[in-house]
């Protein structure tokens, strides 16, 4: 495997490893959203939610755009969802798994 690979897999990896910023994305999918309707919308502070914006933003996460007072957020990397997805999928099959082991 290349190695450029390797290390960009890992940095979105950690980016996303924060439960907040797991959150955030899921908050995104469907549009931008500006920093209060995302700290509502995911039951945060919204200093703590601007501070794991800026951690996705740097990274490029995220693309963030301005409208007047107000910064909209976006996704930057569609591929986002598709580990937010597989995760997901992941916890639904080994649920279900542990769940029909306790019923032998």
């Amino acid at each position: 495997m290349d190695q450029c690979f390797i290390d960009d897999a890992a940095e979105m990896l950690k980016v996303m490893g924060h439960p907040m910023r797991i959150r955030i994305a899921q908050c995104l999918e469907p549009g931008a959203k500006n920093v209060g309707e995302i700290s509502q919308a995911i039951g945060a502070a919204q200093a703590a939610t601007s501070q794991h914006l800026k951690a996705m933003r740097v990274r490029g996460l995220l693309d963030a755009r301005r409208e007047g007072a107000c910064v909209y957020y976006s996704i930057a990397r569609p591929e986002v969802y598709k580990i937010i997805h597989c995760i997901r999928e992941g916890a639904e099959r080994v649920a279900g798994t542990q769940a029909g082991a306790r019923a032998i």
